[in-house]
């Protein structure tokens, strides 16, 4: 039998649904009307203006504007109609009911994606997350308890926090707490199977979480937080909060989230539409390299990461050098003092500016880069040329009198050589101060070879015979195009989000910090995930030092069970351990046997769990186990590049590109021991917390 409340709750959830189920007729309504508006205005047009001409320019202009009006409110009710239809099983998922210091009565707030708002009535029947009453809902109050309105902070008493679970369009049940997020409820939304895309998860944001989320001030944030903690959900989270907040100065269109990897990418691009804003930008490091050196091919980091993995020690320590401090000050340096080769600049065998003098001048601007003291000197350049026409217009007008035949204006003649000494200085100029990167690159990283008598730096160069570049000297390139001033300056991003920020080395750090000069910083890291720590930037305080940046830091994972997170901290030093959240699973399983042992594992795994993943330490191991396997488990995909891309089939990947990901079961492939001896369990911990509900790490035998 129905309780009181539970009755008052269902009626609150079929009001709510009514409603929605009324905005989608309206809309849809609204939507018909919009089109019909479109194509009466185009019919209109044509029959009072079937020639052209009859209108000004000034109402072509306006028929124009509101046509596009209207189709852009067009797109806005059809993605309001579509974000509707999946709230309607679910509109909200929490309650609060806050009495303010001094009123007479407490407010009832249900909670949920998005502001539901009768468009007449004004009633708000649910309230978004990201309002600033919401909040109380993510935190715990030892006093009284507040919101940060606009208008200041706002105490009063929190008599009632609960919490709502729907399940095929009903009222499940709901839980009252008194304190903090129910840990049934945030057991039960862990507890979910993995799939395709990262989720969101504003019903289940803890009270450190959602500190990091609301962050407001204007500086920019280090997130850090071990494997599990629900940074890069919190990133996202932080973006939709920002974009709510801040809507009149930001827009989706001016985010960007970077990452090395491609496949991360794709698995968190649905999140921030989930959350019912427009998509962001998402970019690889290998998308700028694409872009900055479009004369080559670039190898990508997971190249190198996989390589570092292999046991490659000889390039582990190059590219350590090609990304310190001490080379990037070298490529500055030597990058500044890049001469250029110009020529004279002559009308007719009459010096007007010699090389020298135009070298002279471009030494002059020691401090700015080559492209602004090659503008510099352009404009000098031009000024010199009107002085020499002006100061010599009596000869020069006799020499071309005496060359034109008596019907030439010999004046306009004079003003077209002007023209034209000014036009081929101006690109004489321009040619000789746009240095070509990569050679210039490359003739500075050799010269540093021998001044620091480590020959084999240059071995990458090698490379370039066959057009492409290894992923350290691209680094080094694209710096020195931020030197030279010839690399893209994106000033029209504001906010750029990196995740796993100890997998970027300094010098991409100082890249980015060039190329997006007006974008505030949200940065996730984790040291303990560092895939090289020799080349990636590993100290928490540096990270932070480089942008700036405030530090909020989370210390307790959620994603994998209790046996999953024990194990995964038993492989970390002890100043490195973090809390777990309880929740109970399966044991860690460790076996041996053969090839055909495994096949029959994942055949079994793969009909309990939805996504399965076998992580391999390299990328070989990956394509020659998924060989061996492809035809005992029929669907198993091999993800051995940044381009694949993640389905619910099981699939075999090399440790380097599962960073960021997380499976339903994992199974790391222990071959000969490549994970469990002492030296690679920075790597099985790596692998291990891919897993969310079961873990088997497999020793082959041979």
């Amino acid at each position: 039998m129905f309780s009181e409340d539970m009755i008052a709750e269902e009626r609150k959830f079929n009001e709510v649904r009514s409603f929605l189920e009324g905005e989608i007729v309206r809309l849809n309504a609204l939507i018909e009307e919009y089109k019909e508006d479109i194509k009466t205005q185009g019919r209109d047009f044509n029959m009072d203006n079937p020639n052209g001409g009859m209108y000004s320019g000034m109402e072509l202009t306006e028929i124009h504007h509101d046509m596009q009006r209207k189709m852009f409110y067009s797109q806005q009710a059809a993605n309001d109609i579509a974000f509707y239809q999946k709230l309607k099983d679910s509109p909200y998922f929490a309650r609060v009911d806050f009495k303010i210091e001094g009123a007479l009565k407490p407010r009832t707030v249900y909670i949920g994606l998005k502001n539901l708002q009768d468009p007449e009535t004004f009633e708000i029947y649910v309230c978004d997350w990201r309002a600033p009453i919401a909040s109380l809902f993510y935190e715990d109050f030892e006093d009284k308890a507040f919101f940060d309105a606009p208008k200041g902070r706002i105490y009063g008493d929190l008599l009632l926090k609960r919490q709502y679970k729907f399940k095929d369009g009903c009222l499940y049940y709901y839980v009252d707490s008194d304190v903090k997020i129910d840990d049934e409820i945030l057991r039960d939304v862990l507890s979910s199977s993995s799939g395709e895309h990262l989720k969101v998860i504003v019903n289940s944001i803890q009270r450190e979480q959602n500190k990091a989320v609301r962050y407001t001030d204007n500086e920019n944030l280090l997130v850090v937080g071990p494997a599990g903690s629900g940074k890069t959900s919190v990133g996202f989270h932080r973006l939709a909060f920002l974009l709510y907040r801040n809507r009149n100065e930001i827009s989706s269109a001016e985010i960007v989230m970077l990452s090395n990897n491609d496949i991360f990418s794709s698995y968190v691009a649905d999140i921030i539409p989930e959350l019912g804003e427009m998509p962001i930008n998402y970019a690889s490091f290998y998308s700028i390299f694409a872009a900055e050196i479009p004369t080559v091919e670039v190898s990508d980091y997971y190249a190198l990461a996989d390589e570092v993995i292999s046991g490659n020690k000889q390039r582990e320590a190059c590219a350590a050098i090609k990304m310190s401090t001490e080379f990037m000050a070298h490529i500055e340096e030597k990058g500044q003092a890049l001469t250029p080769q110009f020529a004279d600049i002559c009308y007719k065998g009459h010096l007007i500016l010699s090389a020298d003098a135009l070298l002279q001048r471009y030494l002059q601007d020691g401090d700015s880069t080559a492209k602004n003291r090659g503008e510099r000197v352009s404009m000098y350049a031009q000024t010199v040329i009107e002085e020499f026409f002006f100061e010599n217009k009596k000869m020069i007008y006799a020499e071309l009198d005496d060359e034109t035949s008596i019907d030439e204006d010999t004046g306009k003649l004079l003003k077209k050589a002007k023209r034209d000494v000014k036009a081929a200085a101006v690109e004489m100029i321009r040619h000789a101060t746009i240095f070509d990167p990569v050679n210039a690159y490359f003739n500075i990283l050799a010269e540093y070879a021998r001044v620091i008598n480590r020959p084999e730096l240059t071995k990458t160069a090698e490379s370039l015979q066959m057009g492409y570049v290894e992923f350290e000297d691209a680094l080094g390139i694209v710096f020195l195009k931020t030197v030279l001033g010839t690399a893209a300056v994106l000033s029209g991003v504001k906010h750029i989000l990196i995740d796993e920020a100890q997998d970027f080395s300094l010098i991409q750090h100082e890249i980015l910090k060039k190329m997006f000069p007006q974008a505030r910083v949200t940065l996730l890291a984790d040291t303990n995930q560092a895939i090289v720590e020799g080349i990636n930037t590993v100290n928490q305080e540096q990270l932070a030092e480089i942008y700036g940046a405030k530090t909020i830091k989370l210390n307790k994972s959620y994603r994998s069970t209790e046996q999953i997170n024990e194990f995964a901290v038993s492989l970390l030093p002890e100043n490195s351990k973090y809390e777990i959240f309880k929740r109970s699973g399966e044991p860690v399983s460790l076996a041996k046997g053969a090839v055909s042992d495994l096949a029959e594992m994942l055949l079994k795994e793969t009909q309990e769990r939805p996504t399965l993943a076998v992580i391999t330490k390299t990328a070989n191991q990956a394509r020659e186990l998924h060989k061996k396997l492809v035809k005992m488990v029929p669907g198993l995909r091999l993800c051995d590049n940044k381009s694949c891309e993640i389905s619910n089939a099981p699939v075999v990947m090399p440790l380097a590109l599962t960073k960021g990901l997380e499976f339903d079961c994992v199974v790391v492939f222990d071959d000969e021991g490549c994970f469990t001896n002492e030296d690679n369990e920075k790597y099985l911990y790596l692998a291990s917390t891919r897993a969310l509900h079961k873990l088997n790490v497999f020793t082959c035998k041979k």
